[in-house]
């Protein structure tokens, strides 16, 4: 069985130029979908494996059988990265045949402490106990961000008990705004003084069209996101971070709005009607990669996938982790 100690001390740049250069029997490829993230927002990495040793390479239990994919993350003062305490990348149940090319989506901000704000660069290395050496991938930069706060609301946890407890906790909404590239995108935050229960991303600035957020009775927060114009993303969110609305609406003779009854808090969508995807708006899920199988410690389907680029018709490549379609974007 190889160590991670014994693997972190093959893995110089000296022996992976080598082992690329001479024998090339694997070849790697990592890719992010962003270069740019909001702070604590999941962080998803696609290592793209070909298998060019001219058999077959299992990954499983037996140290003859033993593989390991890594990541070698730094900080902007290149301080490697720690490890989450316990937290291991498994590849056993991998199977990567002769000639064949697979990518594997990995979140690593599950595994690495990615939590704080700056600019990193990562790389990828596998290896197996049937090949000759360990490989490396290219260098992939990215920030974390944190954001800037557009709009906020501290909001009380109800009493669903009936019993009339007081609580005295509260949690805060707020809309955060972020730049990549040409484009301005918004994220949904949710946290307390202690925990981020959840950075959703919600929608891309439209020209000057404003966004709507409401917050109800029961303290969930609804949003009407403009996609363009004349088309609306309403969305739903409890108090955890758990989407519980998700809906496309269009402007007919009247325009989509949120309302909230004053007498009761209730908030509704009014006005407009239900938009038709592939009509009234593109659907935001056309051309994403989908998956089959997971990557992880725990062998569950990867949730909250980001999306990917597309590779090309020819590649082959098949991702290992399930993208679930949700408005996490």
């Amino acid at each position: 069985m190889i160590s991670h100690t014994l693997l972190k001390l093959l893995l110089t740049p000296a022996a992976l130029i080598c082992a690329a250069a001479t024998f090339a029997q694997v070849a790697m490829d990592l890719s992010l979908n962003r270069t740019v993230y909001m702070q604590y927002e999941p962080i998803y990495a696609a290592v793209t494996l070909r298998n060019d040793s001219g058999r077959a390479l299992a990954f499983g239990h037996d140290p003859k059988l033993q593989g390991f994919v890594l990541f070698e993350i730094r900080d902007s003062k290149n301080n490697l990265v720690p490890k989450r305490p316990g937290a291991e990348i498994n590849t056993t149940g991998l199977l990567l045949r002769a000639g064949e090319i697979k990518r594997l989506v990995i979140p690593v901000s599950k595994y690495y402490n990615l939590d704080p704000l700056g600019t990193y660069r990562m790389f990828a290395y596998v290896s197996h106990a049937q090949l000759p050496a360990e490989y490396q991938s290219k260098e992939t930069r990215f920030q974390v961000s944190p954001g800037v706060e557009v709009w906020s609301k501290s909001v009380g946890i109800p009493d669903l008990t009936g019993k009339g407890e007081e609580k005295s906790v509260e949690r805060t909404y707020s809309i955060r705004s972020m730049t990549e590239g040409p484009d301005r995108f918004f994220y949904l935050v949710v946290e307390d003084n202690d925990k981020v229960y959840g950075v959703i991303r919600i929608g891309k600035r439209i020209g000057q069209e404003q966004f709507r957020a409401e917050v109800d009775m029961l303290s969930r927060i609804h949003l009407l996101m403009p996609v363009s114009p004349k088309v609306f993303h309403y969305l739903a969110f409890a108090l955890d971070g758990t989407c519980i609305a998700n809906q496309h609406w269009k402007t007919t003779g009247t325009i989509p709005t949120l309302v909230r009854d004053p007498a009761n808090g209730m908030v509704t969508l009014a006005g407009g009607a239900v938009a038709r995807v592939g009509i009234d708006f593109q659907d935001p899920n056309a051309g994403k990669l989908t998956a089959t199988q997971l990557l992880n410690e725990n062998g569950d389907p990867l949730e909250n996938a980001a999306p990917l680029p597309q590779p090309p018709r020819s590649s082959g490549l098949l991702d290992l982790g399930k993208e679930v379609v949700n408005p996490n974007r």
